[in-house]
């Protein structure tokens, strides 16, 4: 569902290069990292936002990549990706987008895949090695219903030999 945009026109949203405003999504969160940065490739705040066939209608005809997501094997379809580099191209530090609840107070959990939220971002234009194409610069982010991330663990508790706490009865492998 699109909350808000820049402008509507003919029930299409439309952005241009001279307009600096920020515009709001409602969406589901995958591969949320915005608590801390994705170190895996260049650092970076992000989240991956499923939206509806129309929205993302919408956003294809502004030359906004939409694409997949593999959650539990499961096939996720029109997702958004949302972005922000943790160092902008001059050196300098760049902002950390803001969390926060549905009551707009600052929050410290981890989104975890399935949470219903709002993005906040700001389309900007970009070129790099003849390619042009539309970003869309993390802003902010509302979490409307929190499904907290809980990491997997690698191991169930098992009846058998235990270290008793001493740290000298573990073998190495």
């Amino acid at each position: 569902m699109l909350c808000y945009t820049m402008f509507m026109k003919n029930d299409k949203f439309k952005f241009t290069q001279k307009e600096k405003h920020m515009a709001i999504i409602e969406g589901t969160a995958y591969w949320a990292s915005l608590t801390r940065p994705n170190e895996k490739f260049e650092p970076m705040w992000r989240i991956d936002l499923a939206v509806d066939s129309k929205s993302a209608e919408d956003f294809k005809g502004q030359g906004i990549s939409v694409a997949e997501t593999t959650v539990d094997e499961k096939t996720i379809p029109n997702i958004i990706r949302f972005k922000r580099k943790v160092q902008k191209a001059n050196g300098d530090k760049n902002t950390q987008p803001q969390l926060v609840d549905a009551e707009k107070r600052p929050l410290d959990k981890i989104v975890g895949n399935g949470s219903r939220v709002k993005v906040m971002y700001k389309p900007y234009e970009w070129n790099f090695k003849g390619k042009k194409g539309v970003g869309l610069d993390l802003q902010a982010v509302q979490v409307l219903d929190l499904i907290e991330y809980t990491p997997k663990e690698d191991f169930d508790v098992e009846a058998g030999n235990t270290s008793g706490g001493n740290v000298d009865n573990i073998k190495e492998f």
